[in-house]
This record gives C-alpha cells, structure tokens and sequence, in this order.
C-alpha cells in the first residue's frame, strides 16, 4: 500500500495553532500584563486607569485564549503529545500569575517601589518643607516616582504622584511631627514613620 494512503493529512492552520503551544505572542503578553498589574499595585492609590482597563482587557483575553488552546491540546491525541512535550511554555503562564497574585498579596510591589525611593523622597520633602525648593504643579522625579503638585505645609511637605487614582489622586506626605491636620477634601492614611500616602479626593 503507497505511503500517501496511510499519511495521516496535514492539520488545518486553526488546529494546529490551537493544539501549539504558547509562544511569541502568548507569552509576552502575558510578561506585560504582569508588568502592568505590578506597576499598578507600586504605586500609591494604584495607576493611571486607562493603563488598568488596558491590562484587564489583556488578561481576560489571554485566560481565554490560554484555556481554550490548553483545553484543544488535552482532547487532541496529537495535543495530548504537544503538551508533554513543550510542558516548560504551558506552564510558564500560570506561573507568571501565581508569582503576581503573590506579590500583590504580600504587598510586594508597593513596599519595594517606596523602600528602593525612600531616602530620595525624605530629601526631595525637606528641601520643599525648608523652602529651598519652589512648591507648584510642575511634574519632578524623586526615586522611581514621578511627583506633581507639591506643596508645603505646616512642618512637612505633600506631593502627588502623576497618573495616580481615577478621580481621586494619591501621592505622599511627610510629616514628622504626626498626621498633617485634615482637610475636608483630602485623607492620609499612615505608612511609617513621617511617611502617609496623601489621597487628594475628588
């Protein structure tokens, strides 16, 4: 019997994608999205929102596409091979997510993004809270935040973080001498020492 008889036909282009294993573009969107999520959670009140409805989006599509390709290649003989077979690409997804709900969960993003600043922003606010420094709108950089509205006030300094919150926008004050005085349209919320994240509310 000719070989082309027993052959099995080629599979069509949709299966075979399907039945494939992450790759170039599966996989760095889901290394984005990570980054998105991460930088998010870093920052004070959380990031800028269509930055956010971007990475929502983004991971919806890649849990869909992601399961239904998973779920193809495990009722496919021929898939069924493929996964074993590129295990380390199936896998490296649901790691990415674990590794992330874990870092939010422990609040890692946030605790690092502000020790790896900190001493920057101590010296950025005593030099706003000694005059030095001209308080105003202009957006400055102090450790890896990038600050706007600056302002002195009574024995300390407060700045807003840029593309913070929705309608509310969050950044920091310093305050040695305990919780700067409330104002009807602001809050504080401790961190530690003089530090309190300053939510600027709508």
């Amino acid at each position: 019997m000719p070989d082309d008889v027993t052959a099995r036909p080629p599979l069509p282009e949709l299966t075979r994608i399907l039945i494939g294993p992450p790759g170039k573009v599966l996989l760095p969107l889901v290394a984005l999205l990570a980054l998105i999520i991460l930088n998010h959670w870093s920052l004070p009140g959380g990031g800028p929102f269509p930055l956010v409805l971007t990475g929502l989006m983004l991971g919806l599509g890649t849990v869909v596409v992601w399961t239904a390709r998973f779920v193809v290649g495990l009722l496919r003989s021929d898939g069924r091979a493929g996964l074993r077979r590129h295990w380390v690409r199936w896998v490296c997804a649901p790691v990415m997510g674990v590794a992330v709900v874990g870092l939010v969960y422990a609040d890692l993003p946030f605790t690092a993004r502000f020790a790896l600043s900190e001493s920057s922003l101590e010296q950025f606010a005593r030099t706003v809270a000694s005059g030095d420094e001209p308080a105003g709108p202009d957006d400055q950089w102090a450790g890896l935040y990038p600050l706007t509205s600056i302002e002195r006030i009574e024995g300390g300094a407060r700045f807003l973080v840029s593309g913070t919150g929705f309608l509310d926008r969050h950044g920091f004050a310093w305050s040695p001498g305990g919780e700067p005085p409330a104002e009807s349209h602001t809050g504080y919320t401790h961190i530690r020492g003089p530090w309190y994240v300053w939510e600027s509310r709508f």
